[in-house]
């Protein structure tokens, strides 16, 4: 039972990993065999996890050990531009899955 989990999680990181680094290469075979076309909704699980911890953890953590308003780094405004950048990747990267998504399953259903 060690094992199976073991080797799932493997397979589930390597898929994972394939979809940031080359996306391109990793979806054809996620489309063709069919078994995992459900991680193509990584970005959009991984946003609501980084929404959920943000806002419960890291944004109080940051306030409890910064005075906000007179931090010489600038304050809480760098948390909501990496706020926004990270959102901004991740919605871009959902998009661009789909896309491959949609592309391959019309291409591969000829």
């Amino acid at each position: 039972m060690k094992s199976a989990v073991y080797s799932i999680s493997y397979s589930l990181f390597q898929i994972t990993q394939g979809l940031v680094f080359h996306p391109y290469q990793t979806m054809q075979p996620l489309v063709k065999d069919r078994v995992f076309v459900w991680m193509c909704l990584i970005p959009s699980f991984t946003l609501a996890f980084v929404t959920v911890a943000w806002r419960w953890a890291v944004v109080p953590m940051v306030q409890l050990f910064f005075s906000c308003t007179q931090a010489p780094w600038g304050g809480c405004g760098y948390l909501s531009f990496f706020s926004n950048a990270l959102t901004f990747f991740c919605l871009y990267w959902q998009s661009m899955l789909l896309y491959l998504l949609f592309r391959f399953k019309f291409a591969f259903s000829s």
